[in-house]
């Protein structure tokens, strides 16, 4: 219990709880910043027509501000302290690949991204790598209110402890998009932290709504579902373990789910990542299958609390260590 707590106070300071005196250190930073922080307006109408046209000259510190619209195009951020947001609706950026990896790479940070849509809907790329974010900077990557629908992986991160994701009020559908298991919504690798909070994920083809290597984990109200059509794997995958607080989902396994052994997996792959707990409380699981399944599988020895879900369908509610209350 304790363990967990502390990682959310520190991840409640990452998002801007930060004590006074390092809200004054923000401040004077801030001050010093605007006197080279511009806004970068792009659209149809604007002399920047692209998003590519914006990452070609941002400036740390900048604000791109993307007209409602459809972009068919990508771009490669380089520049940190960057916020990226679409105005007057979404800004529809869509079906291109830059570096071979996705429709937005960044190799900088913090970025903040906020209402934008990403999609590959009128072509299919032929080594099943068409993703909408690939992360490959250091700091924070920060999502908020923008939805990705039929990507291969819609969220893709590196493997270095140096760097956090966060995602807020965001939408996932239909993600997965391709020939074999090959990805999934969110799949953040061997970060430091991932936060994914009041968001929605629909319809996954293959592989999980959520993976996640990183050392602590919190994934807090949001709707995970298959539906009628999705085949995902796991709803939530902790391959290798950690310190995880999931609390207050709805998490729906459909009928055509790839994987009856659980919902929740825990250490899958061997875990490898140091626990301070792992919590999972609140949340109402439903399994649509006409198959059993294990609510929360459990291979690590790092025991879970679970206490306060409620179950609907066949299965049982913890296989492997932990308590249920």
């Amino acid at each position: 219990m304790r363990g967990w707590l502390i990682a959310t106070i520190a991840v409640a300071m990452l998002l801007g709880g930060a004590p006074d005196g390092a809200s004054a250190q923000g401040k004077k930073a801030t001050k010093a910043a605007g006197k080279t922080t511009r806004i970068l307006r792009v659209g149809p109408k604007r002399k920047l027509k692209f998003p590519s046209h914006a990452a070609r000259i941002a400036r740390a510190g900048d604000t791109v501000e993307i007209d409602a619209g459809d972009y068919v195009d990508c771009a490669v951020w380089r520049t940190r302290r960057l916020t990226l947001k679409g105005v007057g609706g979404y800004a529809h950026v869509h079906d291109r690949q830059c570096g071979k990896k996705a429709i937005w790479v960044f190799y900088n940070g913090p970025v903040t991204i906020s209402r934008i849509r990403f999609s590959f809907t009128g072509i299919r790329l032929k080594k099943n790598d068409d993703d909408a974010i690939r992360w490959e900077g250091d700091s924070l990557l920060t999502v908020l209110d923008s939805w990705f629908h039929d990507n291969t992986t819609a969220i893709l991160t590196h493997n270095r402890r140096t760097s956090s994701l966060v995602v807020l009020r965001s939408h996932f559908e239909r993600n997965g998009n391709c020939t074999v298991f090959c990805a999934h919504g969110i799949y953040a690798g061997s970060i430091k932290t991932m936060v994914v909070r009041d968001s929605k994920f629909v319809g996954q083809s293959f592989g999980h709504h959520i993976k996640s290597r990183a050392l602590y984990s919190e994934i807090v109200r949001n709707r995970i579902e298959d539906g009628v059509e999705g085949t995902a794997s796991f709803s939530i995958n902790l391959p290798n373990g950690g310190t995880a607080l999931i609390r207050g989902n709805y998490i729906q396994k459909g009928p055509k789910s790839d994987n009856n052994k659980g919902m929740i997996a825990i250490g899958e792959e061997g875990a490898t990542n140091p626990s301070r707990g792992i919590v999972i409380r609140n949340n109402v699981f439903l399994n649509a299958q006409n198959r059993g399944t294990n609510f929360v599988w459990n291979r690590s020895k790092q025991k879970v609390l679970m206490q306060g879900n409620r179950f609907h369908g066949p299965g049982s509610k913890l296989k492997g260590p932990g308590r249920v209350r």
